[in-house]
């Protein structure tokens, strides 16, 4: 089992600000835009490392570490060959990125995985993973968390966690409570609930959409983007012809018909449906409160 097979991570200038190698507990973990206490008897250490597909930034837990992985800095891979030793726990930091997908992309069933969902840490989105017992470390539990960055959900901070009794409800209980105290850098304030707030933004990030769009193609600067398409309010169908579609120009100018959906994903950021032709293309874009495009994906036939 890991989260780093899962998602494909690349180091982002993460560093470990508690003193390396630490014993004991009761220090606050905060740097590369992500905080969080370190339970009371873990150890900290520095484990920046980087590889095809992924990065490693810090290990924590009770897991002993070999002599020969080092001292102030640990060698993820030396570390990655110790089994876990009995009634301990192994947690590993990081941040990372999605190639061309967004976190809400489901990937295929992991190792050892037994159930996921998506729930909310610090204000922001997340999808919690679960493993079961057996592997490689012989562990009886795991867990992993992806929690999307503040203004993006193309990127995430991931912690992954395995667990060898006895001692599981202890080191379970502790665990949770490291991930209840995550803070985040540059949240800003929670999103408004006000009458025609969404819309509002939504509208804004459509217009910078629109013109995104247009300027690619400055030797037809008449043309009409679908995203010029779509009403000011939610929820209402509205038709217009269009000569640029989600592809680029189209063969002929098309009458479309565009709607757009709008709710919450976590208390920071939009996420935003927008249907063409009924919903045969959709486009879902992810917006933070000043419409800022935090990532996209599509689905369907886009006009030709």
């Amino acid at each position: 089992m890991s989260i780093w097979r899962v998602i494909a991570l690349s180091l982002v200038g993460f560093a470990v600000a508690c003193s390396t190698g630490s014993e004991g507990g009761g220090d606050r973990f905060h740097e590369g835009g992500i905080a969080f206490d370190r339970p009371p008897g873990w150890s900290l250490h520095d484990a920046k490392a980087s590889f095809s597909g992924g990065s490693v930034l810090a290990v924590l837990g009770t897991q002993p570490v070999d002599p020969r992985c080092g001292a102030e800095h640990i060698d993820i891979n030396c570390y990655y060959e110790r089994k876990l030793e009995p009634g301990t726990i192994s947690v590993i930091v990081g941040t990372g990125s999605f190639r061309g997908r967004t976190m809400f992309d489901e990937p295929e069933l992991g190792d050892l995985e037994i159930g996921r969902h998506r729930t909310e840490i610090g204000g922001l989105p997340a999808i919690v993973y679960r493993y079961g017992p057996g592997g490689y470390y012989q562990q009886d539990e795991g867990m992993a968390w992806q929690i999307a960055f503040p203004r993006s959900v193309l990127n995430v901070f991931g912690i992954e966690a395995r667990l060898r009794g006895p001692g599981l409800d202890t080191m379970r209980a502790e665990l949770w409570r490291m991930v209840a105290s995550l803070s985040f850098d540059g949240l800003g304030p929670a999103l408004s609930a006000g009458p025609g707030k969404a819309d509002a933004v939504v509208g804004l990030a459509l217009g910078d959409l629109d013109r995104t769009m247009r300027r690619g193609w400055v030797s037809r600067p008449e043309h009409v983007s679908w995203y010029a398409c779509f009403p000011p309010v939610a929820n209402v169908a509205t038709r217009r012809t269009i000569t640029l579609g989600p592809e680029g120009p189209l063969a002929d100018p098309q009458e479309v018909e565009c709607r757009f959906t709008v709710a919450t994903e976590g208390s920071h950021l939009w996420r935003v449906r927008l249907e063409l032709n009924g919903g045969r293309y959709v486009e879902t874009v992810w917006l933070t409160g000043d419409g800022t495009v935090a990532g996209r994906r599509a689905s369907g036939t886009p006009p030709s």
